[in-house]
């Protein structure tokens, strides 16, 4: 997944980066807004991976080998009267 991310991230930042140029003497070269925008879209995507992870459930505590879980819950409860 990680490459899959990569590849798609990398082939978005071209293309941004072949439409917004600006002619420096002879030669054509990538735009200071053209990097902005790559920033924007970046930080707008690492955002959004923020606001998915937060409802990813968590892990559970695993529950010890043959105890009930009733047991666990009043082991602190004194019986005595």
């Amino acid at each position: 997944m990680r490459s899959i991310g990569t590849s798609a991230s990398s082939a978005v930042a071209g293309v941004v980066l072949a439409h917004m140029t600006t002619t420096f003497g002879s030669l054509t070269v990538p735009s200071h807004n053209g990097f902005r925008v790559i920033m924007g879209i970046g930080s707008a995507s690492s955002l959004a991976a923020l606001f998915l992870a937060a409802f990813l459930p968590g892990r559970r505590k695993p529950v010890a080998a043959g105890v009930p879980a009733t047991a666990t819950a009043g082991a602190g409860a004194s019986s005595s009267g």
